[in-house]
């Protein structure tokens, strides 16, 4: 009786010490996300008449066969607009190979190591930016006028949008001078990621720990450190991003848990809630084990 006493507390203790990290990981990956930037610190110069973005529009596909992308893609609608511009569509052989080159292969191990193929895209697009310069853009991203030209005479280092909500950033359509520093800077922050650092339960989550909030966190910091010339970087709020470009949210890399982390951000407070009572009801499991194991009897 005793030792089946013993195996399920010991089970209990290694799901609920499992649970509690996975609990941990949510919390703090959600926090990074909500935690605000001060966009008044970055004061930009927009009266330029130059610019070191080159004309050079990216986009990523898994293959050159856009036939295979979910729904209506933006590459004709870049060519049709930008006929000045090099439209350039990167597959996975390509970015493969760029990260292999010398210059990069400091992140090759980084990019093999991440599970899913979009955190490969995240940072394949800083990568790409870094290489050559130019605009990125998903491929459900269309432009909306010739209006991105605007972007380049901007001449500063990098431009991302932020989310419409305000609070964080987002990769869908990023701008950036060729050996930007501001992206170099970010390239030697990435690191492989760990175990422990992984959300299994909603790998939704582990994406955006790797793309959006990663950026959030870094750009939060290179902001309000002082040293930084904040003249080079420019965040785009949601109507200005509007003017350029039109974003039809493809989610070609969604699995069942997209729509639950769609469900959770917006019933955060909820969410939390639920999360802090099932800590409440773990310590109370633990602290009360007599009462817990007599119920269990009971039933």
């Amino acid at each position: 009786m005793k030792s089946r006493q013993h195996k399920f507390w010991l089970t209990l203790s290694i799901v609920a010490v499992l649970l509690l990290w996975q609990i941990v990981l949510i919390i703090v990956t959600l926090k990074e996300n909500l935690t605000s930037i001060n966009f008044n610190l970055c004061n930009i110069d927009l009266n330029q008449t130059n610019s070191s973005i080159p004309r050079i529009i990216h986009q990523m596909w898994k293959t050159n066969k856009l036939s295979t992308y979910p729904i209506n893609n933006s590459h004709s609608e870049w060519k049709r607009l930008y006929p000045d511009y090099t439209i350039r569509l990167w597959t996975d052989e390509d970015l493969n190979e760029l990260i292999s080159d010398t210059t990069y292969r400091y992140l090759y191990y980084t990019y093999k190591s991440y599970p899913y193929s979009i955190q490969r895209a995240d940072l394949g697009r800083l990568i790409v930016l870094h290489s050559e310069g130019g605009i990125y853009a998903d491929l459900d991203v269309f432009p909306c006028s010739r209006q991105v030209e605007k972007l380049r005479l901007s001449n500063v280092s990098f431009i991302i949008p932020r989310a419409a909500m305000g609070s964080s950033l987002i990769n869908h359509f990023l701008a950036a001078q060729k050996s930007s520093p501001i992206i170099d800077d970010i390239l030697h922050e990435v690191v492989p990621l760990k175990f422990y650092r992984r959300i299994y339960i909603i790998p939704y989550l582990q994406v955006f720990s790797t793309g959006s909030i990663f950026l959030t966190r870094f750009l939060r910091e290179y902001i309000e450190a002082s040293e930084c010339n904040k003249r080079s970087l420019w965040i785009l709020s949601d109507d200005e991003v509007k003017k350029y470009v039109i974003h039809h949210v493809g989610r070609s890399w969604h699995s069942f848990d997209g729509y639950i982390f769609n469900q959770i951000y917006e019933y955060q407070k909820l969410f939390i809630f639920f999360l802090t009572f099932c800590i409440i009801f773990l310590v109370f499991v633990f602290k009360h084990q007599s009462f817990t194991l007599t119920f269990i009897k009971f039933r």
